[in-house]
């Protein structure tokens, strides 16, 4: 008769209890780089702003 697994042996599930652990607190302030539409929108909004105040500064002059 066989003996059903239950599952990993308890130091295996130690080592990967510790490796999640290790993970967690390597990625915890990690953030995602900025993209290229973030740059794309944020040079835009940008230009914008300059365009507007060259046209506040021609239509009071």
């Amino acid at each position: 008769m066989r003996v059903p697994s239950i599952g990993l042996p308890l130091d295996e599930r130690l080592i990967i209890r510790e490796g999640y652990r290790w993970a967690e607190r390597m990625l915890r302030d990690y953030q995602d780089p900025p993209s290229l539409a973030d740059n794309v929108a944020k040079a835009l909004t940008g230009a914008r702003q300059a365009m507007l105040a060259l046209y506040r500064t021609l239509m009071r002059g």
